[in-house]
């Protein structure tokens, strides 16, 4: 009875599968601009780079957050009943003082090598002294204090040499990296493109895998007909039979890698996986195009090179300049008031007419590491391996351009000579199956023209690929498959 419910539900479920719906996948059409705009809109790798390159503005934030403004504010309360020399006042235990402290402080550090600060500070007491005591002090007095210190550089960071030096060069780097950015967008628009080449080549080779099929198929009917009438050569329907059966590998072989690129395409430009594909090709081979030279010094490679040597520099200036002493001016301006009401001191400070003045000099030098030669030394070679990239660069650039224009070319001519291969193969086939209708052709000869017309397709398309490839290699390395953006009239 159980073994009847089990078959029964498994019967029931089948039916209940084979009622069921599927859901239709998704077409996608894609073609090799598409590709392109969809890599740099929506692609993981896009998203990658652009989060990677938003982190390098930490650096140069944390070399302008030294240069902000710092409030401080600090405030307390103090009860002292502690012992004093030379006091009647801590004879007796009942004396008590309590201070009420608060102080303000604005301060911030320019570029200049000058460090400003204002500071406003009340200082307010409470104090119960023996009623015996023969000259009484006030029980309450507010101490209001406000007053402005300027400190400037005279010797090391001589007027801010070395501040400036510190936030050109991170200022330069930042801007170096985000000149970089485009380059390594170009990079993943690349990737792309191959990866849509790649399936499409892949859906190609399996179309041509399962046409190569079908002809052996009929090749195959044709020699069982002849060797039925007694007409073909000994050996040649089992030789029809196993190159049938070769092909039959291939379309399984060819299914896989087809597959296989074109839901790695669709991962990479963050696509449903299960969409179907439907690529957007023209059979038309675009003629070679001809470009005006490119100036070496407007590509980004070296223009962002070039910011790198010049914040080397600025960090070699900062190390030379810091290397000195440290001898400031300090200058400083106070105004005070007291008096037992807070109104009344600060009424008197606001008067001016309690002011204390002070001008000094300010000397510090660490000695004994010799940390400050070391720094010039290490900036200095800093320098000059960005100078030698500078300069190898300029070179490299120069070859790849070379290079790629090249390649551009040699691949035009391959494709236009595999479209004339393929032509002669598929001429050749067609020749040869006539003459082995007719028996005047061996099948050997037969089923070498059939495969190397398969290869021959095989080869023109991948050849057609490749030249495609070999104009967006060409066109980025002259900074044309993602150019710079342009400011508009408005500036905006």
């Amino acid at each position: 009875m159980v073994k009847k419910i089990i078959l029964l539900l498994c019967a029931t479920s089948t039916a209940m599968a084979q009622t069921t719906p599927v859901a239709a996948a998704s077409v996608v059409t894609l073609s090799q601009k598409k590709v392109a705009e969809l890599a740099l809109q929506q692609g993981y790798r896009t998203k990658e780079v652009n989060l990677q390159y938003q982190q390098y503005k930490l650096p140069f934030a944390e070399t302008l957050a030294k240069y902000d403004w710092l409030l401080g504010v600090t405030t307390g309360y103090e009860l002292d009943k502690q012992a004093q020399l030379l006091s009647s006042q801590t004879l007796d235990p009942r004396n008590k003082i309590e201070r009420y402290n608060t102080t303000l402080t604005l301060s911030k550090p320019f570029t200049t090598g000058t460090l400003a600060t204002i500071e406003l500070n009340r200082l307010s007491l409470n104090a119960d002294y023996d009623t015996a005591l023969t000259v009484q002090p006030p029980d309450n007095q507010t101490l209001d204090r406000a007053g402005i210190v300027l400190e400037q550089a005279i010797l090391g960071n001589f007027f801010g040499v070395a501040d400036r030096g510190t936030v050109n060069a991170a200022e330069e780097n930042y801007k170096a990296s985000e000149i970089l950015r485009a380059n390594d967008l170009e990079n993943v628009v690349l990737e792309s493109i191959r990866q849509f080449w790649t399936a499409y080549i892949a859906q190609e080779n399996f179309k041509e895998a399962v046409s190569a099929r079908d002809r052996y198929k009929k090749l195959v009917d044709t020699v069982r007909r002849k060797t039925s009438l007694g007409y073909s050569n000994p050996g040649d329907l089992p030789q029809a039979q196993a190159e049938l059966e070769t092909r039959e590998q291939t379309v399984k072989s060819t299914s896989t890698e087809y597959l296989a690129a074109v839901e790695n395409l669709l991962t990479s430009l963050a696509l449903d996986p299960k969409s179907e594909v439907k690529f957007e090709m023209s059979t038309m081979l675009p003629a070679m195009p001809s470009l005006p030279p490119v100036k070496t010094e407007d590509l980004r490679a070296i223009r962002s090179q070039k910011l790198k040597v010049s914040a080397a520099e600025e960090s070699l200036s900062a190390s030379k300049s810091l290397a000195y002493p440290t001898l400031n001016v300090v200058g400083k301006a106070y105004t005070t008031g007291v008096a037992e009401k807070s109104e009344d001191s600060y009424s008197e400070l606001t008067g001016g007419s309690r002011p204390d003045y002070y001008v000094g000099l300010r000397f510090a030098y660490n000695f004994g590491s010799d940390i400050q030669n070391e720094r010039i030394v290490y900036n200095k070679l800093n320098r000059d391996l960005e100078q030698t990239r500078l300069q190898r660069q300029l070179v490299e650039v120069i070859d790849s351009n070379t290079q790629a224009e090249r390649k551009a070319q040699a691949a035009y001519s391959i494709a236009q000579s595999a479209e004339k291969q393929k032509e002669f193969r598929e001429r050749a086939v067609t020749e040869l199956q006539r003459s082995y209708a007719q028996g005047r052709t061996d099948i050997n000869n037969l089923i070498i023209a059939l495969n190397s017309s398969f290869t021959a397709e095989v080869q023109y398309i991948t050849a057609v690929g490749n030249y495609h490839i070999a104009l967006n290699e060409w066109a980025a390395s002259r900074d044309e498959l993602i150019p710079d953006e342009q400011p508009s009239e408005n500036g905006k």
